[in-house]
């Protein structure tokens, strides 16, 4: 179980990063077990994550248990696929001494994501004008340079090697929505 103070430093950390404070790598606990805490993360974001599936259609009008299992099983996925795959290239970078680190980042800054990303979502569901719709956009923009900034400062690797991981990340994420969707949809 994660205690309050550990919660509290993961997500202060991952503020300050956002913030392009590198200070907030120290907040971190990079061991073993703050890596395997860190995934509390996933618990914190869930509520946001279900709102924002729900706001955006996610579950289908008629959603019975099959589907619900199917989503709940993807996010779960989603959450371990991507470590996992870090750790070949955490290796293959010659960064695996950082690898902790930059996972615990990365999970607890799904917080600060989620906290950006759900109210513009709710405002673009609300409002779907073209203003709306814009602002959805730059603020997947800045949130996908924040995840490279996270990559930069964790990982210790140049912004280019940072914006790959990214893109790797965003690429595994829509190879799994895309597998979840085909499922629900069958």
């Amino acid at each position: 179980m994660i205690t309050m103070v550990e919660l509290s430093r993961g997500i202060t950390g991952a503020f300050k990063l956002a913030r392009r404070d590198p200070s907030g790598l120290a907040w971190f606990d990079a061991s073993p077990t703050g890596y395997w805490r860190s995934f509390w993360a996933a618990v914190v974001v869930a509520p946001a994550f279900l709102v924002l599936d729900l706001i955006t259609g996610g579950f289908g009008e008629d959603a019975g248990l099959r589907q619900i299992m199917i989503q709940i099983i993807a996010y779960v996925i989603d959450w371990v696929a991507f470590p996992l795959v870090m750790i070949v290239v955490a290796d293959s970078l010659d960064k695996w001494p950082n690898y902790m680190r930059y996972i615990v980042a990365y999970n607890w800054s799904a917080v600060v994501q989620m906290s950006v990303l759900l109210p513009v979502a709710v405002l673009a569901v609300l409002f779907p004008a073209p203003q709306t719709m814009m602002l959805a956009q730059v603020v997947t923009i800045i949130l996908l340079v924040y995840r490279a900034y996270v990559a930069h400062t964790a990982l210790g690797v140049g912004f280019a090697t940072a914006g790959g991981v990214v893109l790797l990340d965003v690429l595994l994420a829509g190879v799994l929505k895309a597998l979840s969707d085909r499922l629900m949809a069958g």
